[in-house]
């Protein structure tokens, strides 16, 4: 996670050097202090490069700094404020799923404070949606509906979960998987989370929690030199024909000769998606059905490229077999692994 503490004063100083030298361990961090006229230069810059930012200070400081740059709370950062004396913690942005409460809690430690925790969910010992959510890599489509499903929980009413997976562990308290059983609701299709990589957003109404996991790996087999207007619409046409949402894609994959293909690069620096590559002799050891061709064999050594490279990749399942996209020299195919969800 990438830090950075600002400082207004001497005391704030040694504070922010204390912090730097504990959360430097599993941390990358940096500290500052603040010149004349500087704040605003040094937010903006750090608010949206960051993971966390601390200011030890006045919190009404700390707000105004922050306040043009709040977008939402799935992308912006943890916010932490820590008073001059290191008497106190306090996350003020961001608590869940940027991790400001978490954080909070270990400066407290490393300096002794007060950690000063105001989400409801944390100070009732109510199950936190979306801290769940976040722990267990699932993206979060609509946040809007987090406070729908942890009022319901803070009033000891019932949530009801649909899980296209397994999930290991104890359910949490007042909170149901796969079963409408004991459902306050009139409508036995209601659920309040939606754990899928089915792209629902237009099925299901604004009062359904989606939840997406990444689990889908695509194989691509493409001409060379491809162009990456021509990989991102075969990609997407894939998904949608599927009904696949773009975030279950957790990586991009084919064979060794395309490591370099300029055009999957920038699909995978646009979305964020590793890409790795397998060769032609660890492609042909999986075994099992795959489109075969005998020009790409002649080619790569290899039947099928995206297929193979799928399965590889995900070590999971074929979803979708090779698709030739209209024919612009690209094809696509998509493998699907369960992920590992549990209550813990």
């Amino acid at each position: 996670m990438k830090v950075s503490i600002i400082a207004f004063t001497d005391n704030g100083m040694e504070i922010a050097y204390k912090l730097s030298n504990s959360l430097s361990e599993d941390n990358d961090v940096d500290f500052t202090r603040c010149g004349k006229g500087a704040l605003s230069t040094w937010t903006e810059e750090h608010f949206s490069t960051n993971d966390a930012l601390i200011f030890i200070g006045a919190i009404g400081i700390a707000l105004r700094a922050i306040a043009p740059y709040i977008k939402t709370k799935t992308k912006d950062p943890a916010v932490v404020v820590v008073d001059e004396l290191g008497q106190f913690s306090i996350p003020i942005l961001s608590g869940h799923i940027g991790g400001a409460n978490e954080l909070a809690l270990q400066i407290s430690e490393d300096l002794g404070s007060i950690p000063v925790i105001t989400t409801a969910t944390d100070i009732n010992n109510v199950f936190a949606i979306d801290t769940w959510a976040k722990s267990q890599g699932l993206h979060i489509l609509n946040p809007e509906c987090i406070k729908l499903v942890s009022s319901k929980l803070l009033k000891g009413k019932s949530v009801h979960i649909k899980s296209d997976y397994p999930i290991g562990g104890n359910l949490p308290k007042n909170v149901y998987l796969n079963d409408l059983e004991d459902s306050d609701e009139t409508n036995e299709e209601k659920y309040d989370v939606i754990i899928s990589h089915y792209d629902l957003k237009d099925e299901y109404g604004n009062d359904t929690l989606l939840l997406v996991p990444q689990v889908i790996a695509v194989g691509i087999g493409c001409r060379k030199d491809i162009s990456f207007e021509a990989i991102e619409s075969s990609i997407l046409n894939i998904l949608e024909k599927e009904n696949y949402h773009i975030l279950a894609i957790n990586a991009l994959a084919s064979i060794d000769k395309k490591a370099n293909e300029k055009g999957i690069l920038e699909f995978g620096k646009k979305y964020d998606l590793p890409f790795n590559t397998y060769s032609a002799e660890e492609l042909n050891s999986l075994e099992g059905d795959f489109t075969k061709s005998e020009f790409v064999k002649s080619v790569v050594e290899v039947d099928n490229v995206c297929e193979r490279s799928a399965i590889m990749e995900s070590n999971g399942q074929s979803i979708s077999r090779k698709d030739t996209c209209d024919g612009v020299g690209v094809t696509v195919a998509l493998a699907i692994n369960d992920p590992n969800i549990s209550w813990e």
